[in-house]
């Protein structure tokens, strides 16, 4: 359950906040954000065993992370510490060498200029699913084909979908072991440097302890800010990314997706994924 609460009188609480809520949520900002949609293995869990939805998720953050890295700091771990601690975090969940080496290929195209970022937009789920499919191709035509391909067997189409979403900076932190950090502390210092929401997350879904929500802009001024000094002796950076929030979350059930088509959805999303030009893979089910 989410609880809103209003910084002033002219400051309105947001109408949808990014994933589920466990505690507290306050707005920053008057613009809407809407719920869930941006971790792929959320919208399909009911259809997997409880580990491996967990195994799951956690390989698909680590990689994430993997790659946020690789932009900001480069591709050396020894000058990169924020890389360095990914492929830890990475060889303690057991990430696959394979995931990890097509991390670092899709990196050193971008850096030497022979990969270009291709974003895909598609329908599926009989109208209902909407994907957008981040890539980094050296080949685009090969990598059109494949895309379009693995969308097909999953039942989905090209198709404009990119209003169906909001794009947002998303960032989920931790509180550093032994520290007295508290929800109202970092909302204090999100809204300080220019955040538009921060909530409360449940710890047990792996995401971390709290998320806080930027414009697009604002993003890498933002985790900059949390990371350093003072606030890094409360807070660990677990993840900042630009995500597709979709502004009318899908649900699976009798109302919403019916379960055969998420299963071809599920399907589409891990065939996806485990092609090496895919970088991330986004849907509006909740």
């Amino acid at each position: 359950m989410s609880f809103s609460r209003p910084l002033a009188r002219a400051v309105q609480p947001l109408l949808r906040s990014v994933g589920p809520s466990v505690g507290p949520s306050r707005a920053l900002s008057t613009s809407s954000v809407a719920a869930s949609g941006h971790s792929r293995w959320s919208k399909i869990r009911h259809k997997k065993g409880a580990v491996d939805a967990a195994r799951g998720s956690q390989f698909s953050k680590i990689l994430t992370e993997v790659h946020t890295a690789f932009r900001t700091g480069g591709l050396d771990p020894d000058k990169n510490p924020r890389l360095a601690k990914a492929l830890v975090a990475a060889k303690e969940a057991g990430v696959p060498k394979a995931n990890i080496e097509g991390a670092f290929a899709r990196a050193r195209k971008l850096a030497d200029g022979s990969g270009k970022p291709v974003t895909f937009e598609a329908m599926g789920g009989g109208g209902k699913v909407a994907f957008i499919v981040e890539c980094i191709t050296d080949n685009p035509n090969r990598t059109v084909s494949r895309v379009k391909e693995l969308l097909g067997k999953g039942g989905a189409r090209v198709a404009p979908v990119a209003f169906m979403f909001e794009r947002k900076g998303v960032i989920r932190l931790s509180p550093q072991e032994g520290s007295k950090a508290t929800f109202d502390s970092l909302f204090d210092a999100a809204a300080e440097a220019g955040a538009e929401d921060v909530k409360e997350l449940d710890p047990e879904e792996g995401e971390g302890h709290w998320e806080v929500v930027t414009s697009p802009n604002d993003l890498s001024t933002v985790t900059g800010v949390l990371s350093a000094a003072p606030h890094d002796a409360l807070y660990s950076v677990n993840n900042s990314e630009l995500a597709y929030i979709p502004n009318d979350p899908v649900e699976v059930g009798p109302e919403g997706l019916e379960e055969d088509k998420a299963e071809a959805i599920e399907r589409a999303i891990e065939a996806l994924e485990e092609e090496p030009d895919v970088v991330r893979v986004w849907t509006n089910l909740a």
